[in-house]
């Protein structure tokens, strides 16, 4: 009887194996999806945004105009009332202007049709941010991934979340991020990378910000990334002159809606600190992420150092610097969080083998209660991610060294050696 324990738990464990807890996990998982689809009348919130404005754009709307008129509603009650009022959901449309002859091509399409292929789309997405995130991992630690994945669709960041039921454009947009940087890492090819995030900064910007991955992992890729960043940076100016109303009402609907809405970013986690200590000081915020982002890249390049020098392993500085990118983010939302997941679960891994490691997660957990039982949920996820970076870092730290002692303890032997 115990060797037939002994051999399902070894299946269970072997990934060439078929796993019927692992069946079962994935059973529940689906199903619970499934389920918060039909039953939960506030899916796809996201999602509603883009198709409200695709509706507005057949009846011959502008969606700008539909946003601003009902952000000034909201404002002139106030902006509690104004939810109350208006709906829970305000219409805010914060893509950038080429995005609307985008939705014009969209609409071209039935709507079926256009339903089918974009939650064809969104599921192959999420599957890529699975299966990418994985490519950094080493073969033992995919065992253990398999039992991990189904709970990432409830818990990016190790954070409860509904963010899968969105139905947000990101989700397929890192997925194919993160594809094209596991394969720029493993084999030096970025070129697929620079495209696909490029396209997708047409549409969230924001994401240039994942060009810090290919110039601290490739060599030679320091002009790539400029150039990439700064054609990033000329598609968002251009569309200025391009189309110049629609620039403006999107960029009035940043302005009102961005004070308002649940960022995780670490410098509007700082900006609220200072707000509840009755300092409130935009230069202040800035100052900081101008702190923390110098001192997180000099970190980094610190470390891709080690790394060339191969005294750090690739896959433990690939995950760190995964996960930096959501401290060098201004703007961070629970879809940002979502691909760093699998990197995350990575460094807790193999924190788990050190005990200063360890700690340093017990006292992360022990911040995450603690603003739970604040009711400081915001801060929840800056706090699971700056907690699982800084552990990474000191991993790598550990590991840098060890190699140069190793390296050393070599280089003294080897002349002896010699002589004998």
């Amino acid at each position: 009887m115990q060797g037939k324990a002994d051999t399902l738990i070894r299946d269970w464990l072997d990934r060439n194996k078929p796993s019927p807890w692992l069946t079962a996990l994935w059973f529940a998982a689906l199903a619970s999806v499934a389920g918060m689809f039909i039953f939960l009348p506030e899916n796809s919130f996201d999602l509603r945004v883009t198709s409200e404005a695709m509706h507005y754009l057949r009846i011959g709307v502008d969606p700008y105009g539909v946003s601003l008129a009902r952000q000034k509603a909201e404002a002139a009650l106030g902006h509690q009332k104004g939810e109350a009022a208006l709906g829970h959901s305000v219409f805010v449309y914060l893509y950038p202007p080429i995005s609307i002859e985008i939705l014009k091509v969209l609409n071209m399409i039935p709507g079926w049709l256009r339903a089918a292929l974009y939650w064809m789309v969104y599921a192959v997405g999420f599957g890529l941010q699975l299966w990418a995130g994985s490519r950094f991992a080493l073969a033992a630690e995919r065992h253990m991934l398999r039992f991990f994945f189904p709970l990432v669709m409830f818990f990016p960041a190790f954070v409860p979340s509904d963010t899968l039921l969105s139905g947000n454009l990101a989700i397929p947009m890192y997925g194919a991020v993160l594809a094209t940087a596991a394969r720029g890492w493993q084999e030096q090819r970025w070129g697929a990378f620079f495209l696909v995030v490029l396209a997708s900064s047409c549409l969230k910007p924001p994401i240039l910000v994942w060009l810090v991955v290919p110039l601290l992992l490739g060599p030679a890729q320091v002009a790539p990334a400029i150039v990439a960043a700064l054609c990033g940076v000329g598609l968002f100016a251009v569309q200025k002159f391009l189309w110049p109303q629609r620039f403006a009402e999107f960029m009035a609907s940043i302005r009102y809606t961005l004070p308002l809405e649940i960022n995780y970013s670490p410098v509007v986690m700082f900006g609220k600190f200072l707000e509840f200590i009755g300092h409130p000081s935009d230069r202040a915020a800035v100052a900081f992420y101008i702190a923390v982002s110098l001192a997180v890249f000099g970190m980094l390049m610190y470390f891709a150092r080690e790394f060339w020098r191969k005294n750090v392993a690739g896959q433990n500085f690939a995950a760190v610097v995964l996960v930096s990118t959501a401290l060098f983010a201004l703007r961070l939302k629970e879809y940002d969080l979502l691909p760093l997941t699998i990197p995350m679960a990575l460094i807790v891994l193999r924190g788990l083998r050190n005990p200063v490691a360890r700690i340093g997660l017990v006292l992360g957990a022990v911040a995450v209660g603690a603003a739970l039982v604040a009711d400081h949920v915001t801060a929840v996820d800056t706090i699971s991610v700056t907690t699982v970076f800084l552990v990474g870092v000191y991993e790598l730290s550990i590991e840098a060294g060890a190699a140069r002692a190793r390296r050393e303890r070599e280089e003294v032997t080897m002349p002896q050696a010699i002589r004998v």
